[in-house]
């Protein structure tokens, strides 16, 4: 099934289906509801109407319908000394789980990483997500908080 999808940088009418992939997503990470702040017009506004845009998104397609999305931005590692991706979120809808979709977006991420000379890529994932840590192992990955004993924290400053 992969080797009929395609990996594309998402444009601005795919924001409704990166909407509503993001909305699976939260119900799959146990998010009520009401406590999305993202909407379509948020997406809209942040990724294709401004300039520098805050994210940038590849999505994944299968006969012309989009089943997959990966979000990123770029910030500065001082750790590092460079850029690196940070990426919010990869999804692939469940029944085109397991059949290299998400290995293809990841790959996209890797690329592109490389053609902006980034010094890494970081995300999260939720520590129950066994399927999840095993996938970006498999890339090499290695999970920060056994290796570096960090752990990750945030301060929500929106309402």
């Amino acid at each position: 099934m992969a080797d009929e999808c395609t990996v594309r940088k998402a444009v601005r009418a795919d924001c409704k289906d990166i909407w509503e992939m993001f909305l699976q997503l939260q119900a799959i990470e146990n998010i009520p509801p009401e406590q999305a702040k993202l909407s379509k017009e948020t997406l809209q506004r942040d990724g294709f109407d401004c300039s520098p845009p805050l994210f940038h998104c590849f999505v994944a397609e299968f006969r012309g319908v989009v089943i997959g999305y990966t979000l990123y931005s770029y910030q500065y590692s001082a750790y590092e000394g460079g850029l690196e991706m940070r990426v919010s979120n990869l999804f692939v809808k469940e029944v085109y789980r397991c059949k290299g979709v998400g290995k293809l977006l990841f790959e996209a991420l890797i690329e592109k990483a490389k053609q902006q000379k980034t010094v890494g890529i970081e995300w999260m994932v939720l520590n129950w997500n066994r399927t999840a840590i095993k996938f970006y192992e498999n890339f090499g990955a290695q999970d920060l908080t056994i290796t570096e004993k960090v752990h990750a924290f945030r301060i929500s400053l929106s309402e």
